[in-house]
């Protein structure tokens, strides 16, 4: 209902009354950073194993063209979706579902409908072409509605339906980024004089740059753009509970582990039970969402930190797929240092900011014990004292709740040193981690990730080898593996409605194929072999 205000409020004439200058736009530019790796490249690491390479990156500016070459990564640009999606069948055939009549529109929708993993059956050409019709609205029409605009004599307002939240968001967009389906902005004052116009009628307010966009309004939209096909798969974006960690382990038990975080959210499967899709019980990850805020890429270092950013991504997708029937085994757990007491099994001493409270302690005291009886029944009730104030590893806290000193710092970080937990899960509880597409006994897992710079999106697929997976857990990485192909889409402009269409055809046929309902093969050879056993006579 406000969508327009954030805009509108941009416009604060300068105090000396001359009229605000419109910063010029955000050129439009995407990273070229394009490895190529052989089909059995040599390693060239020596004997430093691949974990120990990848832990030696501390900051952006060490990442080089050899960690991808260590991974063996062979990047395929400007794949074509027929490349992208590993069956052609999945993708909707847009000439025929077009061709369809609108009378006939229900009785073919049943026809193209197919199984799906969950119980379900797919979306068909019905929900095909309303998502295309809904795409297809003029960005001047959608932002009029958006905004509460009246539509222009003998025009009716435009029907937004499901991709309401997609058009808010882009609407949200047009203050920063042009809209390229206008054509080359035109750079003019938000108050042309030969514009005659109000400004809270206008539709395409530009108040900023593209380097200026709060990074949420990215991922908003493409949510709201990927939500508009998932969900019909009975899938939704959800943002993840625990933090996306890529583990790295390296073989030498001597290294302690590590890893890199990632700021990537997920299309999980929505669970069939009422009762567990209550609960927030999510299945997957199905695929991987990726929104980035970068805008230059002018050397080759920011070009490598994106790719490396994406190649995070994609890999602990992989890693959380691969969980599929295993438990955690928390970093830490039946160590010595979380088990065995500290200071020799004693009560231990003051840490921190807590001497300064023995300090003031034994200053007040010393006062009342000075020249008075019974000292030594006060000096055993002051060491009390003492040791309910610092604990210990058997002492008793002082109180259930942190208490926070003068100074605001919180001391329950002592109280959770002394008790020697180790660290937290990094698995969310209330996840079902599988691999939800993965041809069994493959020995590789297809990821797709929709990643998106600018106002542009492309998806990507990489085969992700399990001998990799197992490398990066802690196996020894002698035997090498196959490289990691993967392939990356043309960049779509979600202002234009044609490029909207096509980048929906792609995400419909990625969320077709990794839904699809699958056979197991061990499955299908005991239904065969059953059938083929000669049936019993009953000789009684």
């Amino acid at each position: 209902m406000f969508a327009g205000i954030s805009q509108i409020a941009g416009f604060v004439p300068p105090s000396d009354g001359t009229p605000r200058e419109i910063p010029p736009p955000t050129p439009v530019r995407f990273p070229r950073c394009v490895p190529r790796a052989g089909e059995h490249p040599p390693s060239t690491r020596g004997s430093v194993s691949l974990v120990s390479l990848l832990q030696s990156i501390h900051r952006p500016a060490d990442i080089r063209l050899s960690h991808f070459d260590a991974l063996r990564l062979h990047v395929i640009a400007d794949a074509s979706p027929q490349d992208l999606i590993p069956e052609r069948n999945f993708l909707p055939p847009v000439d025929e579902w077009n061709a369809v009549p609108q009378d006939d529109l229900l009785e073919a929708n049943e026809a193209t409908r197919k199984p799906l993993n969950n119980g379900n059956l797919s979306p068909g050409v019905q929900t095909y072409r309303e998502r295309q019709k809904e795409l297809l609205i003029d960005n001047a029409a959608a932002f009029r509605t958006i905004r509460r605009i009246p539509a222009p004599a003998g025009e009716t307002a435009a029907r937004l339906g499901n991709a309401y939240e997609f058009y808010k968001n882009l609407e949200f967009f047009s203050g920063y980024w042009p809209d390229t389906s206008l054509g080359p902005e035109v750079e003019t004052s938000p108050k042309d004089e030969n514009d005659t116009t109000p400004l809270h009628l206008q539709t395409h307010v530009r108040t900023g740059t593209g380097s200026q966009l709060p990074p949420d309004y990215r991922q908003q939209l493409l949510t709201a753009f990927i939500k508009l096909v998932a969900y019909d798969f009975g899938c939704n974006v959800s943002f993840p509970r625990v933090e996306p960690r890529l583990h790295l382990t390296p073989p030498q038990s001597a290294s302690p582990p590590s890893y890199f975080n990632s700021s990537v959210t997920f299309i999980y499967r929505t669970p069939t039970e009422r009762a567990s899709a209550r609960a927030g019980i999510v299945e997957g990850p199905v695929a991987a969402l990726s929104a980035r805020a970068s805008i230059v890429f002018a050397t080759e270092a920011e070009e490598h930190l994106d790719l490396a950013r994406e190649i995070v991504a994609v890999l602990l997708t992989a890693q959380q797929r691969a969980r599929e029937a295993k438990s955690e085994k928390r970093f830490g757990d039946g160590k010595w240092w979380t088990t065995t007491p500290r200071w020799g099994g004693g009560p231990g001493g003051p840490i921190g900011r807590e001497g300064e409270k023995i300090d003031e302690l034994l200053v007040g005291k010393e006062e009342k014990l000075v020249g008075g009886a019974g000292s030594e029944n006060k000096g055993s009730k002051v060491a009390g004292e003492f040791k309910k104030t610092i604990g210990g590893i058997n002492g008793s806290s002082a109180s259930k709740r942190p208490k926070k000193a003068k100074d605001g710092n919180n001391m329950q970080i002592y109280e959770n040193y002394r008790r020697m937990n180790p660290p937290g899960p990094t698995w969310d509880r209330k996840a079902r981690y599988c691999a939800i597409g993965k041809e069994p006994r493959s020995g590789f897992d297809n990821v797709f990730m929709v990643s998106s710079l600018n106002h542009h999106i492309c998806i990507l697929r990489a085969m992700v080898p399990e001998k990799l997976l197992d490398v990066l857990e802690g196996s020894d990485d002698r035997e090498g593996w196959e490289r990691v192909v993967m392939w990356r889409s043309k960049w779509y402009d979600l202002y234009l409605k044609e490029e909207r269409i096509e980048a929906m055809g792609v995400v419909w046929g990625m969320m077709a194929w990794l839904m699809r309902k699958i056979e197991d093969p061990a499955k299908a050879e005991d239904q065969v072999a059953d059938e083929a056993q000669p049936e019993k006579m009953d000789l009684s």
